[in-house]
């Protein structure tokens, strides 16, 4: 399914949007683990951002993928792809990575 998904989609399917897909289904699913505690207070929050580490010339940077429960597939390959080719540009900025 690789070459028709890369030619449906434009980027190539891999393992990571597998990972991240299951790991924001999970947390949906346990909202107790994506929650933060804000003083005396949990926060649970409605969405479900995740890191990933992508390459860049001098070592690992670690963006952050926004609403991943909304996203698709290709969605997700594209934005660490596009993440990745910031990270080796040097253009990634703070706010992408926090």
């Amino acid at each position: 399914y690789k070459d028709a998904f890369l030619e449906k989609h434009g980027v190539k399917l891999g393992f990571m949007s597998t990972f991240v897909k299951a790991a924001a289904k999970a947390l949906q699913q346990e909202p107790s683990v994506n929650a933060i505690i804000d003083g005396d207070e949990i926060v649970y929050r409605n969405y479900v951002d995740i890191s990933v580490a992508v390459s860049a010339p001098k070592g690992l940077v670690v963006p952050v993928l926004r609403s991943t429960e909304r996203m698709n597939f290709a969605d997700v390959e594209g934005s660490i792809a596009a993440y990745g080719k910031k990270a080796r540009d040097g253009t990634l900025s703070i706010d992408e990575m926090a």
